[in-house]
């Protein structure tokens, strides 16, 4: 596994009860945040975000019709609703 050393602060009361709950489950306090950040969040590439993302059926709308427009980004009022710039 690969890791990058990293640091963050935590209140007292905060660090004490990790070190309790890391103690009693016979972990390290790196491994237990390691897995709580894991169970949150997950990885990029695992996360169901992403997932889900890719999966959404809204994306078939993109490039369904061809305009021609090529500025419609800078001149939208135009474009969307016939605004003379």
């Amino acid at each position: 596994m690969d890791v990058v050393t990293t640091n963050i602060r935590l209140d007292q009361e905060s660090y004490r009860h990790l070190k309790l709950l890391a103690v009693e489950k016979r972990k390290s306090l790196a491994q237990l945040i390691r897995e709580a950040v894991q169970q949150v969040y997950g990885t990029r590439r695992h996360s169901k975000r992403v997932a889900n993302w890719r999966n959404d059926p809204f994306l078939g709308v993109i490039g369904i019709c061809a305009t021609g427009i090529r500025d419609g980004s800078v001149h939208h009022d135009r474009d969307i609703y016939g605004v003379k710039a």
